[in-house]
């Protein structure tokens, strides 16, 4: 029945996305956009598969996890909807809502698996709760980040649509996961969405109350998942408004948002206890580094002070965005992982010196490149595990990359 049913939806899901109009606007031919739906259901079944094979993956697997504690979810949808729905507002620890950015004995560091656990009782409905079945769903729904992305890049990069396509959806690490029923396709999709409405608002003089609020609605959205994104997405999105009504030069406009931003990231504990997010960011960490694992990556201890956040930036930076070394052989995964590490910075050298124009004079690059920068400095910080690292970059690869590899000159001095 399960493969009865796979094929089914699959069918049906692959007539669907070729009807509707967001995605039939991104001017790729059907077959294409057929063929880059099913490449990211196998790419969600493969992720699904591999982490079945691991030890005890029912608990050790948060895909899994999610998957196991969705079926008793959706069993209390059908006897009690209402205690289902009221759900998310349960909170083990006394009714204290405190502790935001804490990743222990928080009702907010909970609320991101109960999310994903609520998203996954829904998609049991239809799929009987089979897990493959619900890859679909999933891939049906993070689907519209990627081409929202692209319909962007295309208008600010016009011409080089297939280009800009196969840049998107093609990076090993970002259509691995992206794809597996995890965050991680969630967030990129939110963030495209964002970046979707802001631009064509901006550029049509159409930001008004209506895309407003879709965007403050896909902040909220993103919000129970990772709180620390909307942090770096509300000033990046106040530069790149600034920039398109007042600002000659953009990058101004970012310069002096990022320094406004340093500023009260650093000195928010003089207004307020709580808002001292130094702090929240080492406490983060000596929690991660209290997981160890096999991929635990020796690092300088992080103190909350702006000397200490300095002088640990290079660090942060290099595991980030250089780790894994291609001599560090843990798994398959990470040799793949090391190899597109290894292409991505010969992509970069090649831009450097070939490129045909420079991308960063339009504010909307500015922005994914800000708040993609912002966002891997701080898992570096943070997180001293390769495997978690190499996760939670990846969806920031198209962001930083596309428009590099938009704008090398492949046909003139690349071929010659």
């Amino acid at each position: 029945m399960t493969y009865i049913l796979f094929a089914v939806y699959l069918v049906l899901f692959c007539w669907l996305i070729t009807r509707i109009k967001f995605i039939q606007q991104a001017g790729l031919p059907k077959y294409w956009i057929i063929g880059l739906f099913l490449l990211k259901v196998a790419a969600g079944v493969v992720y699904g598969y591999y982490y079945s094979r691991i030890q005890n993956y029912t608990s050790s697997s948060d895909s899994w996890k999610f998957f196991f504690d969705a079926e008793k979810d959706t069993r209390l949808l059908y006897h009690d909807p209402l205690r289902y729905f009221l759900g998310i507002f349960d909170n083990p620890y006394d009714r204290d809502y405190r502790h935001l950015f804490s990743s222990v004995n928080s009702y907010w560091n909970d609320l991101k698996h109960t999310y994903m656990v609520k998203i996954v009782s829904l998609f049991n409905v239809l799929s009987g709760s089979r897990y493959y079945v619900n890859v679909i769903f999933y891939s049906f729904i993070t689907f519209f980040g990627p081409i929202a992305f692209i319909r962007v890049m295309n208008d600010v990069f016009p011409g080089k649509k297939q280009l800009i396509t196969c840049a998107t959806f093609l990076f090993p690490s970002f259509l691995f996961w992206s794809s597996g029923i995890h965050k991680d396709g969630l967030i990129f999709m939110y963030l495209s969405l964002i970046v979707y409405i802001m631009y064509f608002g901006l550029k049509n003089k159409q930001l008004g109350v209506k895309n407003i609020a879709l965007i403050l609605l896909l902040l909220f959205a993103i919000f129970p998942v990772r709180n620390h994104v909307v942090l770096a997405c509300v000033p990046g999105l106040a530069a790149w408004w600034l920039a398109e009504r007042f600002f000659q030069r953009k990058w101004i406009a970012f310069l002096l948002v990022t320094i406004i931003g340093s500023a009260a990231f650093f000195g928010g504990k003089y207004i307020h206890p709580k808002l001292n997010l130094p702090i929240s960011i080492t406490l983060r960490n000596k929690d991660f580094i209290s997981l160890g694992g096999n991929s635990f990556l020796p690092q300088r201890k992080l103190e909350p002070t702006f000397t200490s956040f300095m002088q640990n930036a290079p660090q942060a930076l290099n595991h980030a965005l250089v780790r894994p070394y291609i001599t560090e052989f843990l798994s398959p995964l990470y040799v793949i992982s090391a190899l597109e590490i290894l292409l991505i910075w010969i992509l970069v050298s090649i831009w450097f010196f070939k490129y045909n124009d420079n991308p960063y004079k339009h504010s909307v690059v500015q922005f994914l490149f800000l708040v993609s920068m912002v966002l891997l400095l701080l898992t570096g910080y943070i997180v001293p595990q390769l495997g978690a690292i190499v996760r939670y970059r990846a969806i920031f690869f198209p962001f930083i990359l596309v428009p590099i590899i938009a704008t090398i000159d492949w046909k003139q001095k690349i071929l010659k």
